[in-house]
């Protein structure tokens, strides 16, 4: 695979790269989520804004959390699309 910017070989690299990067990110996720929480039980993370009371808080950082774990989750189905996609263009590079 050879060739200039819209080369497979450049589209194989730049899925490679692309895959990558949603891995990395599935794999942080996590513990930025630990984070929060832990942040939460040490009480390093008090109030989310003035005057919010506890529930409120405790309301934005489980939002929060959910968001995470979604994010995570969608991080893990892009990077499996990427790798599928990388092969494909592989494939076709190939025939």
């Amino acid at each position: 695979m050879t060739g200039g910017h819209d080369s497979p070989a450049e589209l194989y690299r730049t899925l490679g790269l692309l895959s990558l990067l949603a891995n990395d990110l599935s794999e942080l996720l996590p513990s930025l989520r630990d984070r929060l929480e832990n942040g939460v039980l040490d009480g390093r993370v008090r109030h989310v804004g003035a005057g919010d009371t506890l529930q409120e808080t405790c309301d934005a950082i489980a939002t929060a959390g959910h968001s995470i774990a979604l994010a995570h989750f969608t991080a893990l189905l892009i990077g499996q699309e990427l790798e599928n996609a990388q092969s494909a263009v592989r494939d076709l590079a190939i025939a």
